[in-house]
């Protein structure tokens, strides 16, 4: 049990530094929100691990790492995991295109919520990173849930 929650750990610093990686200027909006990717497969598949208040932190966190307003990260990531609390217990009974797609709007949900605060504060994002990085978070799923399970040998049982 502590060894998953120091892999579970590493895992999220590692998601962290994926999201302030550097990329060329063109393709730097297209980042999928790895942080939000790596809290829903921990909603998903290890429940009794999620807690809204290491979700809180992590969200302050990111509004650290990324510089912008705190608690922004912090409101969307509860606003996504709370709509995605509804599917919780059905979410293994979906095909993966199914979780693919639910992943994929959820993601939607997360950049739209966060581009809808930067809009209001003054700051322009196209409105086609949005997407696009919904999309790469929809695509990357089924490799998250893969490096998953056989990094946190993912056991229903616990």
């Amino acid at each position: 049990m502590i060894k998953l929650k120091i892999r579970l750990f590493f895992l999220l610093l590692l998601a962290c530094v994926l999201t302030i990686l550097p990329l060329p200027h063109i393709i730097a909006g297209f980042k999928p929100p790895w942080v939000l990717l790596f809290i829903l497969y921990v909603q998903f598949y290890l429940p009794q691990y999620f807690n809204i208040s290491i979700l809180l932190f992590v969200g302050v966190c990111l509004d650290v790492l990324l510089s912008t307003a705190l608690g922004e990260h912090a409101f969307a990531l509860i606003l996504t995991t709370w709509l995605a609390a509804s599917k919780v217990r059905r979410f293994n009974f979906f095909s993966i295109l199914q979780q693919m797609m639910l992943v994929g709007l959820f993601c939607f949900v997360y950049q739209w919520t966060v581009f809808l605060m930067d809009a209001y504060m003054g700051h322009s994002n196209g409105l086609l990173m949005v997407v696009g990085a919904a999309f790469l978070g929809l695509l990357f799923w089924p490799f998250i849930r893969l490096l998953g399970e056989s990094t946190l040998c993912y056991d229903p049982r616990l």
